[in-house]
């Protein structure tokens, strides 16, 4: 079966040109005018523009929102008060969702981006919230573990030689650590004491199913991907 060397469409047999950009399938585009109006380039080009539309859209709706949060807490508080959070907060996912739209697939972009903006939201939540100070000592400390985490298990999935129910099973590891420092990091603010109770039985809870995970995997899957276990 032949590929198209421009499209990347597979072709039947005797196919003398390709149904999607019109060439031959050895033969390759050069011509800047040809790629431009090319029905695969022109579905590219559609693309972009959606996600651009969509990314507007959502600019409009965050805009408004804030606005409507602002306009409401001067009519009802003479000043700003609980709107301060509530335009935070759609702040931060108005640029979440365009990091999403945007570098969506770029992981070294994103996930320092997604930490950046998290933060950032957070630090100035803390900033408004009278005698809490809660943000360096429990804001900042999870919000880096869990960005670690996310970036351990993105890690092991890149470079495991078998992508299947291993990854699950070491997510579950990692999600178990998360909860136990978690916990400690939430007494150590509150209490100023760490007392392990509920990240205990979660991480016991989820210890024997992990457990399971590997082991059918290793041993009676033969390390099947995941893409094929759940069939998609």
């Amino acid at each position: 079966m032949n590929i198209c060397a421009n499209c990347g469409v597979e072709l039947d047999e005797g196919l003398k040109n390709c149904p999607l950009c019109g060439k031959a399938p050895g033969e390759k585009i050069n011509h800047p005018d040809e790629v431009g109006n090319s029905p695969s380039a022109i579905i590219q080009l559609q693309k972009k523009e959606n996600m651009r539309y969509l990314w507007e859209l959502f600019g409009i709706i965050a805009f408004s929102g804030i606005t409507v949060c602002t306009i409401v807490d001067l009519l009802i508080s003479k000043g700003l008060a609980w709107s301060l959070y509530s335009d935070i907060s759609i702040a931060a996912a108005w640029i979440i969702i365009t990091l999403f739209l945007f570098a969506g697939k770029r992981r070294l972009v994103i996930i320092p981006s997604l930490a950046v903006t998290i933060l950032a939201a957070l630090f100035l939540i803390d900033l408004i919230t009278s005698g809490q100070n809660w943000f360096i000592k429990v804001g900042l400390p999870i919000t880096i573990a869990v960005f670690a985490v996310t970036a351990l298990i993105s890690v092991l999935y890149r470079d495991a030689r078998l992508k299947g129910l291993n990854i699950i099973a070491a997510a579950l590891f990692a999600l178990s650590g998360l909860c136990i420092l978690t916990e400690i990091i939430l007494d150590s603010y509150l209490f100023n004491n760490v007392v392990l109770r509920w990240s205990l039985i979660t991480a016991v809870s989820v210890l024997p199913v992990a457990l399971i995970l590997i082991f059918y995997h290793y041993r009676l899957k033969k390390g099947n991907r995941l893409d094929s276990f759940f069939h998609v």
